[in-house]
């Protein structure tokens, strides 16, 4: 399927939206790792949940970053789909990493999903300031969702 660009196709601010991911997941690990410490368990309670979102963080950021430029309102599908397999690639090592190591259960399940929300926010957050910044106009719903 071939792609026509227009003057108004952006790129997604992957590496950016990547980096501030990564920088909040290493920030609920830490967190974590206080939280496990104040129970009475292990500091890497906390940081299994790190190993565990970094992957999930990537590699939705390497396709979105592969992907061409597109009208701004069309990055909303692309960009729930890499939210969406952030989210499988997390919780799969997440549970390989409970069943291999047992970490904390409360501690390590909690922070992987404080920092999945965290990241989902990130995401939700980044499509509307692209749709924002790069809006020339009342855009017709269908055009804001990709609609052909």
């Amino acid at each position: 399927m071939m792609t026509h660009s227009t003057p108004n196709d952006v790129k997604f601010p992957a590496v950016r939206i990547g980096l501030i991911g990564l920088v909040s997941c290493a920030f609920v690990a830490a967190l974590g790792s206080m939280l496990s410490t104040q129970r009475g368990g292990l500091m890497s309670d906390g940081l299994w949940t790190m190993v565990a979102t970094i992957p999930g963080v990537l590699i939705p950021m390497f396709i979105l970053m592969a992907m061409p430029a597109k009208q701004p309102g069309q990055w909303g599908v692309p960009v729930v789909a890499g939210t969406m397999i952030r989210a499988l690639v997390t919780l799969t090592i997440g549970l390989a990493i409970y069943m291999l190591i047992g970490p904390a259960k409360v501690v390590f399940f909690l922070t992987m999903l404080a920092a999945l929300m965290i990241t989902l926010l990130i995401d939700v957050a980044s499509v509307l300031t692209l749709i924002q910044k790069h809006s020339t106009g009342i855009m017709p719903v269908a055009d804001a969702e990709g609609i052909s």
